[in-house]
């Protein structure tokens, strides 16, 4: 087993490797610019990627920098984002991976004064380890030059609001939304409940919906344009013609739809499911009906 390493260990570690490398993938929720311009000094010629999240919070927060990003890729790295992304994680080759709590940061990799506190180690580099970053990759959307500026637009527009004005989403226009499933994109908690996790990541589609509870004609419509509401319409939709299916049916139907690795265990899959379905009878009771026939479990019927 790897022992656990503070930021400072990994930065060390990362600055043996990386000057011999020939690719680099690091998968950051955040990232600034002391953090790219000692990536600069260590790279090479090699290949790099750099997935974040990079919301429009993030930047007004100084989380990650719209500058640091503009320098990646003019050093010709690939730079993508997946909104719902808490990873920290740094891949060298084929052959070592770091992960930990450490993003791609002054802070996180103790590069400036007062750095955070960090827990780091090393990941044995399996097929599913590799696997699951590629995902995560593949499912991101690549960011160029003119995104970012439209990016900074939309940040000098909300620069001097109230930080809950916000928006935790991009406009479709700059980022479109992305089509892979993850249990991410469900809702983890009951209606009116706060789950941690939307406190970790407040872009995901429910933390924003729970955010916005008090205004109810908001987050119904937050709701109904959530990815988790979609793919029920759309599955809805394509067996119109069928029975109405039940709980189990769309329990097997969204396994097979999630993209998450390793894949999650059954009995989780039906506790999002069955927050799905308090959801839908909170906020879509008029587009998709919940009911129980005889002693069944839960079947749903498409109305519109």
């Amino acid at each position: 087993m790897n022992n656990l390493m503070t930021s400072h260990e990994l930065t060390t570690a990362l600055e043996v490797v990386i000057p011999d490398c020939d690719n680099l993938n690091v998968i950051s929720a955040f990232v600034t610019k002391p953090a790219v311009t000692w990536l600069e000094a260590l790279m090479a010629n090699s290949s790099v990627c750099i997935v974040g999240r990079f919301s429009p919070k993030d930047f007004i927060a100084g989380a990650s920098n719209i500058d640091a990003l503009r320098q990646c890729i003019l050093l010709g790295y690939t730079v993508k984002c997946l909104p719902n992304l808490h990873a920290k994680i740094y891949q060298i080759d084929e052959d070592l991976i770091y992960t930990g709590s450490a993003n791609m940061t002054g802070k996180g990799l103790a590069l400036v004064n007062e750095g955070n506190l960090e827990a780091c180690t090393k990941v044995n580099p399996s097929d599913s380890s590799k696997d699951f970053i590629h995902r995560i990759i593949n499912a991101s959307v690549g960011i160029t030059i003119e995104i970012l500026d439209q990016m900074q637009n939309v940040i000098n527009d909300f620069s001097d609001l109230n930080s809950l004005d916000i928006p935790d989403v991009w406009p479709e226009s700059i980022m479109p939304k992305i089509n892979d499933l993850f249990v991410s994109d469900f809702p983890l908690s009951k209606p009116g409940n706060n789950h941690d996790m939307y406190t970790v990541n407040p872009s995901l589609d429910f933390a924003i919906i729970e955010a916005n509870e008090s205004n109810f004609t908001y987050a119904q419509t937050l709701f109904k344009n959530s990815k988790a509401y979609c793919w029920l319409k759309r599955i809805l939709s394509e067996h119109k013609d069928d029975r109405d299916p039940g709980f189990g049916q769309i329990s097997s139907l969204l396994h097979d739809e999630l993209c998450d690795d390793p894949a999650p265990y059954r009995r989780d899959i039906k506790d999002i499911q069955a927050n799905l379905y308090e959801y839908v009878a909170l906020y879509a009771s008029d587009e998709i009906e919940v009911y129980v026939p005889g002693r069944r479990s839960q079947v749903l019927k498409l109305i519109k």
